[in-house]
């Protein structure tokens, strides 16, 4: 019991927050009116971490993609860049989609707003114009479909029959994207 509250005495003392050196020298006295804070909630899955890391990875790859090919076929100029583009956002939006109902059905909650990187990617390549906002959207989601080539092929080496479908089903389309990306030569 005594280490345990010289544990929570420390840890709270090193977190800097308003009050902790005062519950870290309760803890350490084993003061009866202390108590720790609550646990984090645990997440309540059975998938392995390899599975629960590309559940979140793909997710976050997945819709920056259909975030990238969004921007790209509502600013873009040139009518081809215009044409892949709908078309990833269509197949990428899908996938996003059928990604959350497969992380639902393993009990894994999944991040949908972008995360900074991400948010910055996107408002630098908002405020081009023309035929350089073009090449270097083309850029972001060719390295973004790069990205999520990996996370794919390491889910559709996944033991879970179920994400490994999914990965399979993905990858295919993903690099027919890619083709197509690569195409383009802008």
């Amino acid at each position: 019991m005594k280490a345990t509250a010289a544990l929570a005495a420390a840890f709270l003392a090193a977190s800097a927050l308003p009050g902790a050196a005062k519950a870290a020298s309760k803890a350490a006295a084993g003061d009866a009116e202390y108590a720790p804070p609550p646990p984090a909630p645990i997440l309540s899955t059975d998938i392995s971490g390899g599975d629960l890391l590309f559940l979140t990875s793909a997710a976050r790859q997945i819709n920056q993609a259909a975030r990238l090919s969004g921007l790209a076929k509502n600013k873009a100029v040139t009518p081809e860049v215009q044409a892949l583009a709908a078309a990833v956002w269509k197949e990428q939006s899908a996938a996003a989609a059928r990604l959350k109902d497969l992380a639902a059905r393993k009990h894994v909650p999944l991040q949908s707003e972008p995360d900074l990187p991400a948010k910055r990617e996107l408002d630098a390549l908002a405020r081009l114009e023309g035929i350089r906002f073009d090449k270097a959207c083309i850029d972001a989601l060719g390295e973004a479909q790069a990205l999520l080539e990996t996370s794919l092929s390491a889910g559709a080496a996944s033991s879970d029959k179920d994400i490994q479908a999914f990965a399979q089903a993905n990858l295919g389309t993903l690099k027919q994207e890619q083709k197509q990306l690569s195409r383009l030569g802008i």
